[in-house]
């Protein structure tokens, strides 16, 4: 009973860690307020995360499990590579909607705030192994190289991962936005007598 009540806290420490470091970055957030929000004294929460460095550490450890999980979820819906490209930047953009703990581990690796907090290797380093794939296979159109696509999905994607970009908004829309801009772009970027491409990602 007693591990189970630890855990409880544990994890409550740990979401309310996730909206605070999501919302005002590491250098905003505090340890008092986390505790307060999560319905905790200080001795608890000191308990299961004794630093400030500690506490964002098991935030973004969090973030980076879900998010490596949903690309790999990602990467089993299609065999062709471009396809494989617009199914993680649909999920990374849906993540970056409703899951806290990835928007901090977002913010976390923005700012810097602690070793070892590069989120967004998680998923780029398979857009770029893809990109090259599509590239060798000659799926890339002639103005698009391997390396312009991955920047144009960071491009892509960057507005989403920025903090006014919560505010508002829903999965949905965030979700439709991407799917236009992948129908604005994709005749640039496939080449001619590519596969089909579905700019609203794989079905689920």
């Amino acid at each position: 009973m007693a591990q189970t009540r630890a855990a409880h806290t544990r994890r409550r420490v740990l979401l309310a860690a996730a909206g605070e470091l999501a919302q005002h970055g590491y250098s905003g957030t505090s340890l008092a307020r986390i505790a307060s929000r999560a319905g905790v004294t200080m001795g608890a929460l000191t308990f299961h995360f004794p630093t400030k460095p500690a506490l964002a550490k098991g935030v973004y450890e969090d973030g980076a499990a879900s998010t490596r999980t949903a690309v790999d979820r990602a990467l089993g819906r299609s065999r062709l590579p471009l396809q494989n490209v617009i199914d993680i930047t649909h999920e990374v953009a849906r993540l970056l909607r409703t899951d806290a703990s990835v928007r901090a581990a977002c913010r976390l690796s923005r700012e810097e705030a602690g070793a070892g907090c590069t989120w967004h290797r998680l998923w780029l380093g398979d857009v770029e192994r893809l990109a090259g794939e599509a590239q060798a296979g000659g799926h890339l159109g002639e103005k698009c190289s391997a390396g312009l696509l991955c920047v144009l999905v960071v491009c892509m994607l960057a507005g989403l991962d920025a903090p006014a970009a919560h505010t508002s908004g829903s999965v949905a829309e965030d979700l439709d936005t991407l799917s236009r801009l992948w129908g604005l772009v994709l005749g640039s970027v496939a080449a001619p007598r590519s596969p089909a491409l579905l700019p609203g990602g794989s079905p689920s």
